[in-house]
Parts: structure tokens; sequence; C-alpha cells
């Protein structure tokens, strides 16, 4: 018989994620603890949070703020909380969880997420 996986075949994401590291958008990370301001790359991004790569490693649950800016999308402050980092050679890949979103902010990402995949599939 055959084992069954639980994962198998779902999306364990709550919000759909676009790609966007072919655009290389920068992005400025400011931590609350430490007051200071990384730069990065915008990889990914959803209605729920980014992945970003950087040179500087943000340690694991640390608070973070961030405004996105990206094609139609100018955001306010997003706080943010990392939620995942992986390494590999001092180049970090960093999964950030928006904590707290503008309503306003929240339903442009989502358009432009949403869009942009719907453009992918045509």
């Amino acid at each position: 018989m055959e084992k069954s996986n639980k994962y198998q075949n779902t999306e364990r994401r709550k919000y759909k994620r676009l790609n966007v590291y072919h655009l290389l958008q920068p992005i400025q990370i400011k931590t609350s603890k430490e007051n200071i301001s990384i730069a990065g790359i915008l990889l990914d991004i959803s209605a729920g949070g980014i992945g970003i790569l950087s040179f500087k490693e943000i340690p694991l649950e640390t608070i973070t703020e961030l405004t996105i800016n990206l094609h139609n999308i100018k955001t306010d402050i997003i706080k943010a909380r990392v939620v995942w980092v992986k390494s590999q050679e001092k180049i970090y890949r960093i999964g950030l969880q928006f904590i707290e979103i503008s309503k306003k902010d929240f339903i442009q990402i989502s358009n432009f997420v949403n869009s942009h995949l719907e453009e992918d599939m045509q």
C-alpha cells in the first residue's frame, strides 16, 4: 500500500506568491531592535509577506519595518516578522511575514499578485 503524504498536492501558503526577483527591486528593511537599515533585493511577494535576498543576516523572530515600492505599489510602513532564514556563503534568503499592514496596502498587494499571476497563466 502506498504511503500518503498529508501535504501532497496541497498549497500550505495562505496567500498566492509572485516571484519578482527578475525585476531586481531593491528594498530597505529597518530592524526595530538594533534600529539599523538593511538593504536587500525583493525576491517574491504575497499579501502575507515577502522574501528577500540580503548580504546581512536578520535573526529569526526579529520585528522589522519596511515599505514596498514596486510598479504601481507604494505602501505605507508595514511591520513584518522574520519567520525563516537560509544562508549560503554569507548570502541570506529571508522570509518575512506581515504582522501589521493597512487594509489599503493589503488590497493593493493582493490585486498586484493576482493580476500578474493571471497574466502568466494566459
